[in-house]
């Protein structure tokens, strides 16, 4: 791969994996990007760990807090901490499952031209479900069973096109979670969930070949990390004072853009 690719995919999944766009979907709708097998494999796993570090560099109160209260629990003084901690296992756990048995059975389920229909579907629901779902909940009113559910949904971005942000976000806005908060508990649920998806990337590739540390996955793990870090400080932000249109919109057109690249 040239630099320019490597620093394309570095950038697609960087961002398309924090902010409701679908980092896969986007992806594998970009075939001229293929490359090796092997060699998507270690710059997803660079990417993951780039991510990764973003994503806690942000979240740091709440992964502070969350280590805190497992402190806590462990000496059984549960407190807010240690309830959030159990609020992101909840919703982890199923999906975790769930994903390392499917995640084989779901790639090459759709071709490109459906990819980008899927992702500018997934668009539409994400406007439509913001400007429908009131905002009156936050992530100290959820429950266990909505933690469930908002992590059981995340298994649907298995199929390529759907974004694990998105639809989290999409059904965190039905149910009337704040925008932030919303954002929020979707990126906390992220973290195991990248650091799995890496970790179980990066043993599949170390039994067939021979791992090198080279400058390509330097790059990607730089560029993807700091693209997660600002791009998902600048969603916040956004969503703050404003509503996710912006976002849908955004991903409206890259569905467009896959399903055009798809029929040219």
């Amino acid at each position: 791969m040239t630099i320019l690719e490597v620093l394309l995919i570095a950038l697609i999944q960087g961002l398309g994996e924090v902010l409701p766009l679908g980092a896969s979907g986007l992806l594998a709708g970009l075939p001229m990007l293929a490359g090796s097998p092997e060699g998507r494999a270690a710059l997803s796993v660079a990417a993951h760990i780039g991510i990764l570090l973003g994503l806690m560099l942000y979240l740091w109160r709440d992964v502070l807090h969350m280590s805190a209260g497992l402190w806590r629990l462990a000496k059984g003084k549960p407190d807010a901490g240690s309830g959030l901690f159990l609020r992101v296992l909840v919703g982890t756990i199923p999906a975790a499952v769930l994903g390392w048995v499917l995640i084989d059975r779901t790639q090459g389920l759709v071709g490109p031209a459906a990819i980008g229909a899927i992702i500018a579907a997934g668009g539409l629901l994400l406007l439509l479900s913001d400007k429908l779902g009131v905002t009156v909940r936050r992530i100290e009113h959820m429950g266990y069973g909505s933690a469930l559910v908002l992590g059981l949904v995340q298994t649907l971005a298995l199929i390529p096109g759907i974004s694990r942000t998105g639809i989290t976000v999409t059904l965190a806005r039905l149910l009337g979670w704040e925008r932030q908060d919303a954002a929020r508990f979707s990126l906390l649920l992220a973290l195991p969930l990248i650091a799995g998806h890496g970790g179980r990337t990066f043993w599949i590739l170390s039994q067939r070949a021979e791992l090198i540390l080279s400058p390509d996955l330097v790059i990607t793990a730089a560029v993807a990390g700091g693209a997660a870090l600002i791009g998902v400080a600048a969603m916040m932000a956004w969503v703050n004072r404003h509503s996710y249109a912006p976002f849908a919109i955004l991903r409206i057109l890259a569905g467009v853009v896959v399903m055009g690249l798809a029929f040219i």
